[in-house]
Parts: C-alpha cells; structure tokens; sequence
C-alpha cells in the first residue's frame, strides 16, 4: 500500500473510533427521555380548588371541587350532564392561573338519559382539556377521547325500588 493510501486508512479508522464512541456515550448516558406524564407544580390545590369553584358558580354550575395528587376532580350536583362542558372550559382557564398541570380530569355527572340513580363520569386527560382550549382539538374529537363510566347510585329513601 502507498503511503496516502496507509493515511487515508487511519483517518478512516479514526473517524469510526470518534462515532462509535460517540454513540455509546450517547446509548449509555443517564439522562431519561422525559416522562409523557404531566409533573406537578407547587401545591396551591386550595387556590386552585377556590378558583374552579368560583369559576363554575360563574357558569351556573353547582358541583364540588377537588384536587388530589394532579388530579382534578368535579362531582356535578345539579341536575344538567351537559354541565361536564363548563367544567372542561373552566379546567382550561385554570392553567392560565398557575393551577395544574392536572394528569386527569374525572367529572361525574347525572345519567344523560336521565336514569333515575344512574351516574356518568366522564375522564380526560388535562393535556386533552388544554388541547381543545387551544382549538386543536374540536368538540366532537374531545368526546371521542373521553372516557366513560355509567355506574348506579343507591337509591334515596322516597324512591321506590325496582321489581
């Protein structure tokens, strides 16, 4: 061999060295890629649980607030299911006011079909909430994401059990 060929062999081998090495540091660095789940903030949940409350009174809405662990939740007293919208509207307005992230949002409602004893709670995560906020996501897209859970209530003492 000549000698530019002897050279450009361990330039060559060189330049390999630097990329092999370079991708095992790459491959074996600590750093993890970062979690898809939201990391919660400081915990201000009596504020933010203040300022939900505060929010659906401004829509009408009664329910009771609370927030746990990143995670928000709403029981809707009155008698509207539909109400689940205003509290999806008031969840993303929340963010603007340095509540959240919330990993989920579990709102519980009356039976839209109107079954007596019979409740519906609807889950979302918060970056879903955020996404329709946004507008990248439409209402019909949001209601395909949630999820649903129908389950029964025990029935008040006025109401007659079913045979």
């Amino acid at each position: 061999m000549s000698r530019k060929q002897i050279t450009a062999v361990v330039v060559i081998a060189v330049l390999n060295l630097v990329v092999l090495g370079g991708l095992v540091l790459l491959l074996t660095a600590n750093d993890l890629p970062p979690s898809l789940a939201l990391t919660p903030g400081p915990d201000n949940s009596a504020a933010c649980e203040a300022n939900a409350a505060l929010g659906l009174r401004q829509q009408s809405v009664a329910a009771s607030v609370s927030i746990t662990d990143s995670v928000l939740f709403v029981n809707v007293i009155g008698p509207d299911a539909a109400a689940a919208w205003d509290v999806f509207s008031v969840t993303a307005k929340l963010h603007r006011l340095n509540c959240g992230p919330y990993n989920l949002v579990r709102v519980d409602v009356p039976d839209p079909t109107g079954q007596p004893a019979t409740r519906l709670v609807l889950e979302l995560t918060g970056l879903e909430v955020q996404y329709w906020a946004d507008g990248q996501l439409t209402d019909g897209q949001l209601s395909e994401r949630m999820r649903r859970l129908q389950y029964q209530t025990r029935p008040s003492a006025g109401t007659p059990a079913a045979p």
